[in-house]
């Protein structure tokens, strides 16, 4: 029998892993702490506010096959839910295609002779003799071709991590846009395999009409009830005594550290910053450790415009290399109030490092190169003369990194830290995996779970096996 009255549970990091772990166990009455470095919370899902215009870090949906997780959103969230249509486009050439490619597509887009050379280039790879599938590049060649890789996925891909697709794990691809290939969108396009139909992406999702950051609002709000969520509070220290972690070491906006004693910890913090913050400190090959896995950073700049809707998808992926941002979305289109009415955003992206050329611009020279690729990309003539506000936000260690070989020293961090038996990682940054909002939330209730007396795998959220965005 679980004593909850003896638990006192400190969840570091308040995204929606954290913040969901933090709801299930304040609603079971147990004492929780949330702790987090930023001034609100949400973490990467969080929403933005700049003079009446609402706009997320990137676009956050929520999607999933599990009915208990549709479930908690829908409690969580009641009436503020809407159910969004999907539309995802490739920008390429000054043209619109499909995402992910089809070959029909491919035809009206890059015309009779582009269209023939992607099909060739695809059978070519299908006569080859079958390879190991060890890379981002293997993965992609294998089921689009050397044409189709060449014009979309390469310079999207290294716009994505900064480093040539052969450096990228399959383990990536393998989730992002497994059992989609050129193959099926030929059947589908000719109508063979009617009975058994090409998996695509989903075409529809569930999203706050105030913002993705209305989750992690709502779940803060909730555990405040008989819990706390700790704003502009950084983790700098993990106190352990054998295979226990015993207390959390805080540094709060006085600049004070504060030790916050805990007998369960849940971190969404990255895996990273977690070993090192360890007290004291872990063997030296595990700090070695920590060195080998990198994450990609993220700048996201919302511009705003006195005009109505600019485009009608919600998402825009943009290959091309002389265009410095890789997507684009317009929050508008995912729900009319994140703008006032009669007006619009867009918010690009941009994935950098911390302390390159592009991390380093200030936030004029950013607008600057923003606008000036707009323009050049021709998305939409004259909608730079529109402009009447912006704001950008810088995000470090937006996505982990599954470069080659990366698997080595996270099980090497995964083995030191697996020797603490009240600690448990949660999140995409916690768990180093790149997942979905509906994996981090679950990760979070199961770890929750766990605390009150459940052994569930923490990390076992989703099938390796199955595609997470596919509907049939």
């Amino acid at each position: 029998m679980v004593d909850f009255e003896k638990k006192s549970v400190a969840i570091l990091g308040a995204g929606p892993a954290g913040l969901s772990a933090g709801k299930v166990l304040a609603d079971k009455g147990l004492d929780v702490t949330v702790f987090e470095m930023a001034g609100a919370v949400g973490g990467l899902s969080r929403t933005y506010e700049c003079d009446g215009f609402l706009f997320d870090l990137g676009g956050h949906r929520f999607f999933t096959k599990k009915n208990h997780l549709n479930e908690f959103l829908r409690n969580l969230l009641k009436d503020e839910l809407i159910m969004v249509n999907r539309s995802s486009k490739i920008f390429l050439r000054g043209k619109y295609f499909n995402y992910p490619p089809s070959i029909g597509n491919a035809f009206f887009g890059f015309g009779v002779f582009g269209a023939f050379r992607i099909f060739t280039s695809f059978l070519l790879e299908r006569l080859r003799s079958p390879r190991e599938i060890k890379t981002l590049e293997d993965h992609i060649v294998r089921d689009y071709g050397r044409a189709l890789f060449g014009e979309f996925f390469e310079p999207y891909n290294e716009k994505i991590w900064g480093v040539p697709c052969d450096r990228i794990s399959a383990e990536w691809v393998q989730q992002r846009i497994k059992g989609l290939s050129l193959i099926k969108s030929v059947k589908s396009a000719l109508g063979f395999d009617r009975e058994n139909k090409p998996v695509s992406l989903i075409d529809s999702f569930l999203y706050p009409e105030m913002g993705i950051g209305r989750i992690s609002e709502n779940l803060a709000e909730q555990i405040r009830h008989g819990g706390k969520v700790l704003t502009k509070r950084k983790v700098e220290k993990i106190y352990h005594e054998g295979n226990t972690v015993t207390a959390v070491g805080v540094r709060g906006p006085e600049g004070d550290i504060d030790k916050f004693e805990a007998t369960e910890v849940l971190s969404s913090i990255p895996i990273t910053e977690l070993v090192r913050s360890f007290d004291p400190p872990p063997p030296p090959e595990v700090l070695e450790a920590t060195r080998h896995l990198a994450f990609r950073d993220l700048i996201v700049v919302d511009v705003c415009f006195d005009r109505p809707e600019i485009t009608r998808d919600t998402w825009i992926y943009v290959p091309e290399a002389h265009i410095s941002f890789g997507r684009i979305h317009e929050p508008t289109n995912w729900s009319k109030s994140m703008s006032p009415e009669d007006k619009t955003s867009l918010v690009f992206e941009f994935w950098c490092n911390e302390g390159d050329w592009l991390w380093n611009l200030d936030d004029e020279a950013l607008l600057k190169i923003t606008m000036e690729d707009f323009v050049k990309l021709g998305l939409a003539p004259g909608a730079e003369k529109s402009v009447v506000g912006h704001k950008i936000v810088r995000c470090k260690k937006a996505y982990p990194m599954y470069v080659i070989g990366y698997e080595q020293p996270l099980n090497i961090i995964k083995d030191y830290l697996s020797k603490y038996e009240n600690l448990i990682l949660i999140g995409r940054y916690g768990t180093f995996m790149y997942n979905n909002m509906d994996h981090c939330i679950e990760t979070g209730i199961r770890a929750a779970e766990n605390v009150m007396g459940a052994t569930h795998d923490v990390t076992a959220v989703y099938d390796p096996n199955e595609y997470m965005e596919e509907k049939r």
